[in-house]
């Protein structure tokens, strides 16, 4: 109903975990900060939900339940005149966890309203068939122009994973399509639809450095080693960049 696709990125993690109980013990999880707004950390060898929380604002649901499932708002129903929905948290770009800082670092979408409409529509072979429509209150495809009065940012948004609660946070101007890396030296980089590449102090949020590349980037960072020396790569409209670390 709310174009809830759930292509965003699992990252898989083997750390100490606290139960409910707190009892603390080695587990493999699966951390997920899905599109519909709420964090998830599942067991990865049982399949056990083990905590969900929202990590952006969200109007269609109350939270999650004991089974990690979404409890919904009935009345948040798309209608004739218009409903609007706070969510696309996140999407297909990379979040990412540093088990020296014990954070997960997700991009998120923030402040962005999305307006459904119903109408009533006859099926017809070949075509396309919803229902109704929606609108975001910024433009949220790739390569996308921000215009003047456009609703909604991004935000790199540090959360410990066995809370779903929030560390830290640095916001950016528009939204961004960029996924995430961080490192084995507390650094992490990610770009923004600005053209910006940014390196960030993983521990604090605090800015270290940025480069503007002239094009949107649309991609998670990713770092190699050649004769000793680390290298960040990035692709930025049609152009592939690559900065050596000292």
């Amino acid at each position: 109903m709310w174009d809830l696709d759930s292509v965003q990125v699992p990252v898989l993690a083997d750390m100490n975990w606290t139960d409910k109980n707190g009892q603390t013990k080695p587990r493999k999880v699966m951390l997920w900060a899905n599109r519909n707004g709420f964090y998830y950390a599942l067991d990865r060898a049982s399949g056990q939900f083990l905590r969900g929380k929202a990590f952006t604002d969200v109007t269609w649901a109350t939270g999650l339940d004991e089974g990690g499932r979404p409890m919904r708002i009935n009345a948040a129903e798309p209608t004739v005149e218009g409903v609007h929905i706070y969510k696309n948290g996140t999407n297909w770009f990379s979040p990412s966890y540093s088990p020296r800082t014990g954070l997960f670092y997700i991009p998120v979408w923030e402040d962005i309203k999305v307006t459904y409409t119903k109408k009533e529509d006859t099926f017809e072979q070949g075509k396309f068939f919803a229902g109704g429509s929606f609108r975001a209150s910024v433009a949220i495809r790739p390569g996308a122009t921000r215009q003047e009065g456009e609703q909604g940012y991004a935000l790199i948004r540090a959360i410990d994973p066995q809370t779903g609660d929030k560390k830290w946070e640095f916001k950016m101007n528009d939204v961004t399509n960029s996924g995430i890396l961080t490192t084995a030296s507390d650094l992490l980089f990610t770009g923004s639809r600005e053209g910006f590449f940014e390196a960030l102090d993983a521990r604090s949020g605090k800015l270290l450095w940025k480069a503007n590349s002239g094009g949107e980037i649309s991609m998670g960072p990713m770092t190699y080693e050649v004769n000793g020396k680390q290298y960040v790569a990035f692709a930025a409209g049609s152009s592939l960049f690559v900065y050596g670390l000292k």
